[in-house]
């Protein structure tokens, strides 16, 4: 049997040069892609997250607008205590004026709303990993500030004024006990648990007398209103940062 050889033709140096060329190339391309579409998911999860910080922004924008009307009646409440403790303490009205006028105000307690912001959107964009890819400018610099200064202040003052509150309340617990009885549905059983009759019982008191003309509860009345502006100057400060950073996001967003 006739066997036949096949030859091979040899590849020259310029054809083991092409395909080294294009094998590089494919590996390149392909590389490249995978960046590309690795890119752009970063890019649209980090469009995700700034929407949802810019909804919560907007959500903490309705909340501290709600909280500094409050505060204005805290003011007006406090402003109409403090005159009357002084006229009192001065002898420029009497005690049964004071009473008077203590029966007559709405409310008489230390009780004010504080601000609680949702950082959830942003606590998310920190333990994924994509705040590391937010390119450094004045949104990620502002983000910082609002987060990481305005909210962690916001929750030291919030704890601290809720102290605060606690001390004046047991100085002159009918407030809260007036409001109890008037919006609670107490045994009429009992005729202490009348509002009117509450109040004048626990004003005849020598203990309440004795504390509403002492300089304890006036100095506890100046520390909870002093404390009522410090507390409203970091609420402006929260909304200043808080309209900063949703103009840059409205504009940031796409």
């Amino acid at each position: 049997m006739e066997v036949h050889h096949h030859s091979h033709k040899r590849k020259n140096w310029k054809e083991y040069i092409t395909e080294f060329i294009m094998l590089f190339a494919a590996v390149t391309l392909g590389f490249i892609a995978e960046n590309l579409r690795e890119h752009q998911v970063i890019n649209h999860h980090l469009e995700q997250n700034k929407v949802a910080i810019l909804k919560d922004l907007q959500e903490d924008s309705t909340e501290i607008a709600r909280v500094l009307i409050f505060e204005d009646t805290c003011i007006n409440r406090f402003n109409r205590l403090n005159n009357i403790l002084y006229l009192a303490k001065t002898k420029k009205i009497s005690y049964k004026q004071l009473e008077d006028s203590i029966k007559e105000s709405p409310n008489l307690i230390a009780y004010a709303t504080t601000l609680y912001m949702n950082n959830s959107s942003f606590k998310n964009m920190q333990s994924s990993g994509l705040l590391s890819n937010l390119e450094e400018g004045e949104l990620k610099s502002n983000l910082a500030i609002y987060y990481e200064v305005v909210f962690k202040n916001l929750e030291a003052l919030n704890e601290f004024f809720d102290q605060i509150g606690n001390v004046y309340n047991n100085y002159l617990p009918i407030g809260y006990g007036k409001i109890f009885r008037a919006n609670y549905k107490f045994s009429k059983d009992y005729e202490l648990n009348d509002p009117s009759v509450y109040l004048n019982f626990m004003l005849s008191l020598n203990k309440t007398k004795d504390n509403l003309q002492s300089d304890e509860f006036i100095y506890e009345v100046q520390k909870y209103y002093n404390y009522i502006f410090v507390y409203r100057r970091s609420l402006k400060r929260a909304k200043e940062s808080n309209d900063k950073l949703l103009k840059l996001l409205r504009t940031e967003i796409k």
